[in-house]
């Protein structure tokens, strides 16, 4: 059984290796993507704040977003978590970025999807299209994070290839665990911790050849629950209908109300109501879930209108979210009578949502702050390593092979 083990190990590994490289390398540089896209664009990031100058109100910034949109786009939200007069502007992308969607459902591209604001004037910072470029400044950590989940590949294809390695690199961990464990003896003289010491540790003074099996196996058992926690959400991204959710859902219970409304047969061409008269109606809506699951409102988030499904979605900032920058507690209501259609709760739910969502904010550095999102980052160039070191070893047991003679 082991000798089956150690061939899966091999040869998986090594199939997975080039993925896994460029998976932990994007990772360890998007762990800090609003600081470095900040870096790189602060045309878009930082515009001229002037103390004592109020912003301007959410829905008047709606309106001066939706004149400045490029040609084909729609505004289709509110945002409320504005910069206050007195906070120095900084990393305030999700504040500033309006995300735009296309006035045409049937349009196969759009010029741009998102679009910058200065909160204080309505100027327009600029526009750029999530993702499109790494030879663009504006685009180049967006096209990082395309690469890390979907290798920036068209449609589906690159999400599903990312979505078989994931699960391939979820079962090659579990047997990286197994293969660390000491052989069993009948009448071994030392205790089962002894004989397993060894392959936690690293025998510096040995050849580098030795030292590069030790760092693999080490490596890799240090880090084995964090490894399968961030292989599994992948899966979870990548492969949530086709695998994740049928898995979990035989083991923990979940809620889809969030996924369930279905499309319209003709998306809406306007707005059913005025902002201010929708937001009064979410607010509504809202407050009553919330006192149903008996969550407190730190703030606000944004109104986003769904066109396809005819619904407004919510979102705030509940003691219900793991992140502290973000609302992510939302309710998805029905555009003209405010009727709740389905809910996302971040915790206090149903028990698979809340694993998932802890699953995916660890994979994604939004909890424990700054401490975290380095071990995050300090993960993907260790994963890095690990798959390297994987591919030396194996080319030195093929030269090995090829000097005796050996074909298989």
């Amino acid at each position: 059984m082991r000798h089956v083990l150690v061939l899966w190990h091999r040869w998986v590994g090594l199939a997975m290796a080039a993925f896994l490289i460029i998976s932990g390398l994007t990772g360890t540089i998007i762990a800090f993507e609003d600081e470095i896209d900040a870096w790189l664009n602060p045309q878009l990031f930082q515009p001229a704040w002037q103390a004592g100058q109020p912003v301007l109100d959410a829905y008047h910034l709606q309106q001066l977003a939706q004149q400045q949109a490029p040609a084909g786009t729609l505004v289709d939200e509110v945002l409320f978590t504005l910069p206050e007069a007195h906070i120095v502007p900084g990393l305030t992308e999700r504040v500033l970025a309006f995300r735009l969607s296309a006035a045409d459902p049937q349009a196969m591209e759009m010029v741009a999807d998102q679009l910058f604001i200065d909160p204080q004037t309505g100027a327009s910072l600029g526009a750029r299209k999530w993702g499109e470029s790494p030879f663009q400044r504006a685009t180049l950590i967006t096209f990082l994070y395309k690469l890390h989940y979907s290798l920036a590949l068209p449609g589906e294809s690159g999400h599903l290839i990312m979505g078989v390695v994931a699960l391939l690199w979820t079962l090659d961990t579990c047997v990286a665990f197994i293969l660390t464990l000491p052989r069993r003896q009948t009448h071994a003289k030392k205790r089962f911790w002894h004989r397993w010491q060894p392959a936690w540790m690293v025998k510096w003074q040995a050849s580098a050849t030795r030292i590069n099996f030790d760092l693999h196996r080490a490596c890799g058992l240090w880090l084995c629950t964090v490894l399968l926690i961030f292989a599994w959400s992948s899966v979870m991204f990548n492969l949530r209908d086709q695998l994740y959710l049928p898995v979990m859902s035989k083991i923990l219970p979940f809620d889809l109300s969030w996924r369930s409304v279905p499309k319209l047969d003709k998306p809406l061409a306007s707005l059913p109501m005025p902002w201010p008269a929708a937001h009064v109606m979410a607010r509504q809506a809202m407050q009553s879930f919330v006192h149903t699951h008996d969550l407190t409102i730190q703030f606000e988030d944004r109104l986003r209108l769904d066109r396809q499904r005819g619904v407004y979605m919510y979102s705030v900032h509940s003691s219900a979210d793991l992140r502290e920058d973000r609302g992510n507690t939302a309710i998805l209501i029905d555009v003209y009578t405010g009727e709740i259609k389905g809910w996302w709760l971040p915790t206090h739910g149903e028990a698979g949502n809340t694993f998932s969502n802890w699953l995916g904010a660890l994979h994604m550095g939004q909890v424990f702050g700054l401490p975290y999102r380095i071990f995050v980052s300090f993960t993907g160039i260790v994963l890095v390593m690990i798959s390297i070191t994987g591919v030396f070893i194996w080319s030195k047991k093929q030269s090995a092979k090829s000097k005796l003679g050996i074909t298989n």
